[in-house]
């Protein structure tokens, strides 16, 4: 085991709950970035080679706080940094290690480095494995404009499965021309599909550094109105920061550090990629002054730690062609705490499962119905089914609302999947949006059983 320079500036800062810091616009004071000033511009990716991602905090994670990936497809590895300013005075890489790209596309991540801050020596401590620790995954988007990624996490000694993370390439700031998105919360075990915001949709539009949020729209899992919501129209600044071009709600740029302690205002952080896909990491772990009850996240977009979504079709969708597409993607149950469940995360697959025998459904529409599942331990990647996993899970969008909304969604679980519960009736209720990333279906999902909120993102797989 090998010992560096601690980053920290007094022992035991670092594990501090600082879901908000990742909310400040970090380098904007040294890239110029401010009121005024236009938006960075830059196109799209067009190889494969090292993309950068922001990935928005997701409760049951062991690093509070947003988090950057860097990918690289061509030279086979990958890394994983924090950037916590308040205890922080640079970004530390947190994993490293390789990459490969099996059948549909999936990516295979194996850690070769853990570093790791230790509060008796206030110190980072690396951790060499060889072989490489196999076990998580990524699903990238065609030409990284984002994806979605599930890491294994070392902690005391033990290698531990983390949530399912978002993963944008905001390689610009939005465009002057108004752009609808729909998006859905990313919950956390304490999110209240009666009360909380489940979904909803947002106009975004620019002027310079200033990015406009404005008709949003926010609902519960049931279509009522969320006890807290967001103003209809909010404003945000947007400029180069260490986690890419983000929008910072509501946009008070802090340029230099405030120093450890200092309390902040809960700040969310909106990144969009090239094609489309949105992100926001709310500043959830931080309770905002004068709101009742407490409310511990900016409310501009989604409640939980923040919301994923994708621009609004312009038309109504082709249901049938959604449903008959093919999906890699993750499972992620919030867990609840008064009842004693925890959280738990899946690699999944959907769609075109060419074998196994699915859970028997009655009702259910078959053009708006798609069946999938978990990977099996025995075949984590799927590379004995064709790059597919069981067949145990079932997701009916049920009839399409406004362009890409599925409000009357279903799912249901067969007996074999490890979330299965039979004191729970199945299908629970579910909201769904649908749409198009490129020229790929996407499907983002959140729903809820008796017990915990559930969440399921889907990309379409080659």
């Amino acid at each position: 085991m090998q010992r560096f320079e601690s980053h920290i500036d007094q022992p035991g800062h670092f594990a501090r709950v600082v879901a908000r810091l990742g909310t400040v616009l970090l380098l904007c004071g040294l890239a110029g970035c401010g009121k005024g000033v236009a938006p960075v511009t830059q196109t799209a990716p067009t190889t494969t080679g090292p993309q950068t991602y922001f990935a928005p905090y997701v409760s049951g994670g062991s690093t509070s706080g947003p988090l950057t990936y860097t990918i690289d497809d061509v030279a086979g590895t990958f890394s994983q940094t924090t950037y916590q300013p308040l205890t922080q005075p640079g970004p530390q890489v947190l994993n490293a290690g390789v990459l490969a790209i099996g059948q549909r596309g999936l990516r295979s991540l194996s850690i070769k480095a853990n570093y790791t801050y230790s509060f008796d020596t206030s110190l980072y401590e690396v951790t060499d494995y060889n072989p490489p620790e196999t076990g998580s995954f990524a699903v990238e988007l065609a030409g990284q404009g984002g994806g979605l990624v599930q890491m294994l996490e070392p902690i005391a000694g033990q290698l531990v499965k983390q949530p399912v993370q978002p993963l944008v390439a905001a390689t610009q700031c939005p465009s002057s021309s108004s752009q609808t998105y729909q998006f859905v919360t990313i919950p956390t075990a304490q999110w209240d599909p009666t009360t909380d915001t489940a979904y909803g949709s947002v106009e975004i539009s620019s002027s310079g550094s200033d990015v406009t949020f404005k008709n949003i729209s926010q609902s519960t899992l049931t279509g009522g109105e969320p006890t807290q919501r967001s103003a209809s129209s909010v404003t945000g600044a947007c400029g180069p920061t260490f986690f890419g071009n983000i929008t910072n709600v509501p946009g008070q740029l802090v340029v230099t550090d405030p120093g450890i302690g200092t309390v902040l205002p809960a700040q969310a952080q909106i990144g969009i990629g090239p094609s489309g896909l949105l992100v926001e990491n709310n500043g959830a772990g931080e309770v905002m002054a004068g709101t009742s009850p407490p409310l511990d996240y900016e409310n501009v977009l989604g409640a939980g730690t923040g919301a994923v979504g994708l621009p609004k079709p312009t038309s109504a969708l082709n249901t049938g062609a959604v449903a008959g597409a093919q999906y890699l993607g993750f499972i992620y149950e919030a867990g609840n705490n008064d009842q004693g469940v925890t959280w738990s995360s899946n690699l999944a697959s959907f769609g075109g499962s060419p074998q196994g025998v699915c859970p028997l459904v009655t009702g259910n529409n078959p053009s708006s119905t798609i069946y999938g599942g978990d990977f099996p331990a025995t075949d984590p990647t799927g590379f004995k089914n064709g790059g597919f996993g069981n067949c145990d899970f079932v997701i009916d969008l049920g009839p399409q609302g406004d362009n890409g909304l599925y409000p009357q969604a279903q799912v249901w679980l067969g007996t074999s999947y490890p979330g299965y519960s039979p004191s729970i009736k199945y299908p629970f209720s579910a909201v769904a949006v649908a749409g198009q990333l490129g020229n790929q279906y996407a499907i983002f999902l959140i729903g809820t059983d008796s017990i915990q909120p559930w969440a399921i993102y889907l990309l379409q797989s080659n």
